[in-house]
C-alpha cells in the first residue's frame, strides 16, 4: 500500500521540478517591446519591406538626398510602463510592441537627434521615415 503513495509523491516532485521551466516558457512567450535592425543587402531589405504589416512600426533611415544610413542609435520606449529597447540600427528597423499605446522613437545620427511620438498597435504596419542632412 505504501508504494502507490511513493509513486504519487515522486510524480508530484517531478511536476514541481518542471514547473520553473513551464513558467520560464510562458515568460519568454509573453509579448515584449522589440527592435530588430537590418536591411543591409537586397535580400534582407526586400524581406523586411515585405514584412511591414507583421510589425507595429517599420523605421526607414536615410539622408535628405535619398541615401540609406546605418549605425543610427535608436531607442524605442513607452515611459508609462518603463519599457525600453535600444540598438544601433539602419537602414531599416522593425518594432514590435506588447500592447497598443503611445511610444517614443529617439534616433541619433552624425550628432543630430530626432524624437517622434507615435501611436502603435501590435502588427499595425505603421511606417516612419527618419531623414538626416549630410
Amino acid at each position: 500500500m505504501i508504494k502507490p503513495c511513493k509513486r504519487a509523491f515522486a510524480a508530484l516532485a517531478l511536476l514541481m521540478l518542471a514547473a520553473p521551466g513551464w513558467m520560464q516558457a510562458v515568460a519568454e512567450d509573453a509579448p515584449m517591446l522589440r527592435l530588430d535592425c537590418g536591411g543591409i543587402g537586397l535580400e534582407e531589405s526586400e524581406r523586411m519591406r515585405a514584412e511591414v504589416g507583421m510589425h507595429a512600426l517599420t523605421l526607414f533611415f536615410s539622408t535628405t538626398e535619398g541615401g540609406w544610413v546605418t549605425d543610427v542609435e535608436t531607442r524605442v520606449d513607452e515611459p508609462l510602463s518603463g519599457l525600453r529597447v535600444e540598438a544601433s540600427c539602419g537602414p531599416i528597423g522593425q518594432v514590435d510592441v506588447p500592447a497598443p499605446g503611445r511610444y517614443r522613437i529617439s534616433a541619433s545620427y552624425a550628432g543630430q537627434r530626432q524624437e517622434h511620438w507615435v501611436d502603435l498597435v501590435p502588427q499595425g504596419g505603421a511606417r516612419l521615415s527618419l531623414r538626416w542632412q549630410e
